[in-house]
């Protein structure tokens, strides 16, 4: 990230000029005890690479080092801080030292006994499971997993970000079993993800007691993090996972596709779906969470980017809308950051422009950002966006809602309840792109297909009611009435 200032019509962003610093100019964060601006320590605290450029000559030698150090090892944010008035700053162009691309992150193994032992405990165990991170994705290493996967038998688990290294749709997914995966796994294999809140610490009860781990991590000191490893393989995924995929043709490793544990998994799996599947069978209004994502998944493009955020629109949306690619999903990811979604969705529709994102949003996940599809709109970028409208976080009754009046009687309402229908396609035909309000499956579908049918996208918002009460692994409550225009 740059962060750059610049004064335009009376306009400035967050940084001082250089020769402003420590006199309280406007934006510039100071220490209480006063002192020079501080933004580069701020950034320094979740940042790989913080730096502030005094020197306009030096601005080329700044960026190399951010794009060095945010792609070499496990990959991470840099922030280079440049002034306005050094970016004003006249230079002999023959002055500047322009240093070379930097080179890309070195591909490294793990030790050859490491990966010995390593296929040792996974031929010796009788529960193994394959669990993916985004971690994978970042190394490439997606072809040398799915072969490891093919030749093993053994079961998969993604995670959010890990999904699509191996196709979500592949007969060893078990994405639909995931408690009993864990809770059952003797020994797992954990290809570049965190044992952090998403898979719970890799501790008991979400797990079993005794658990082995082999963990595939390129940062040091995160192996043993929550818990020690049976065998720590510290280096790069992709090449890593070439070594595991070499050992086999000595050390053999097989999960047969009739072993108790694949069947128990696949038994669960289908459960779980036939759940899923009678919950997005109901097509009564208001829409349930698994009827209105069903529609979104069985239309997507299978190359789109995903952009997913909220609380039970991300969450369920784990488990319906399907990757068949790697680094196609994005959403609040590592550390549950909600507000992310229209950046994420404007990042991915830069990189992967045709056909673009679908961004699936909850109405409280897009207040945080919304007026982000300013950008969108004004770059013409290839986005979708799906708002899942359940007014808030409810319940919430819209009749009783709007048969209230006055402030102190609104008050009685949870602050977490948003307005009853709120009508954002309006921001969207304010803005010149295309705005749909829908209630019905029907109309959903209609909407979503139209949306998607333009290759590359066109800026798209559709605003789609869902029930105030549906939850995970629940259908509505008997619906409200439909509402119209506030």
């Amino acid at each position: 990230m740059v962060s750059r200032n610049h004064e335009s019509n009376g306009h400035r962003n967050a940084k001082a000029e250089l020769s402003q610093d420590g006199l309280g100019a406007f934006q510039e964060a100071l220490p209480p005890q006063g002192g020079a601006q501080i933004q580069v320590s701020y950034a320094t605290q979740v940042t790989k690479y913080a730096v502030k450029a005094t020197d306009s000559s030096r601005i080329p030698f700044f960026i190399e080092q951010a794009v060095r150090y945010a792609t070499m090892g496990r990959p991470g944010a840099a922030y280079v801080e440049v002034g306005g008035d050094t970016l004003r700053e006249k230079v002999n162009t023959d002055d500047v030292y322009y240093p070379p691309i930097c080179r890309s992150p070195p591909l490294t193994p793990a030790p050859a006994a490491d990966v010995k032992h390593s296929l040792q405990v996974l031929a010796g165990a009788s529960s193994p499971l394959i669990i993916t991170g985004k971690g994978a994705a970042y190394a490439g290493a997606a072809p040398e997993i799915q072969e490891f996967v093919a030749r093993t038998g053994i079961p998969f688990l993604p995670t959010p970000m890990g999904k699509g290294v191996v196709s979500d749709e592949h007969p060893l997914c078990v994405s639909s079993a995931r408690s009993a995966a864990l809770k059952g796994a003797d020994v797992v294999l954990l290809l570049g993800a965190r044992l952090n809140w998403i898979l719970h610490y890799g501790r008991p009860p979400r797990y079993r007691r005794g658990v082995k781990i082999i963990q595939v991590e390129i940062l040091p000191e995160e192996v043993g993090h929550s818990v020690a490893p049976e065998v720590g393989l510290v280096g790069h995924a992709k090449v890593i996972c070439g070594q595991l995929l070499d050992g086999l043709s000595e050390i053999p490793v097989k999960c047969p596709a009739d072993s108790p544990w694949v069947r128990e998994l696949q038994q669960e799996g289908v459960n779980s779906q036939q759940i899923f599947a009678k919950l997005a069978q109901d097509r009564s209004a208001p829409m349930n969470y698994y009827c209105a994502l069903s529609i979104i998944n069985k239309l997507a493009p299978k190359d789109v980017v995903i952009m997913n955020e909220g609380s039970d629109t991300m969450d369920i949306g784990r488990t319906v809308l399907l990757n068949s690619e790697p680094r196609k999903r994005l959403d609040a990811a590592t550390w549950g950051t909600m507000g992310v979604g229209m950046g994420q969705a404007i990042a991915g529709a830069l990189v992967h422009p045709n056909p673009g994102v679908l961004s699936v949003m909850g109405d409280s996940a897009f207040g945080f950002s919304g007026m982000e599809f300013e950008v969108v709109c004004r770059y013409q970028l290839p986005v979708v966006v799906v708002i899942l409208n359940n007014n808030g976080i409810g319940p919430m009754n819209p009749p009783d809602w709007m048969g209230t009046d006055g402030t102190d009687q609104r008050f009685k309402y949870p602050s977490k309840s948003l307005t009853p229908a709120c009508r954002y396609e309006g921001i969207a035909e304010a803005l010149g792109a295309k705005g749909v309000f829908v209630q019905t499956a029907d109309e959903l579908e209609s909407a979503v297909a139209a949306a998607v049918a333009i290759k590359p996208f066109k800026p798209t918002l559709i605003n789609c009611m869902i029930s105030t009460t549906a939850s995970r692994g629940k259908a509505a409550a008997p619906p409200f009435a439909r509402v119209g225009k506030l």
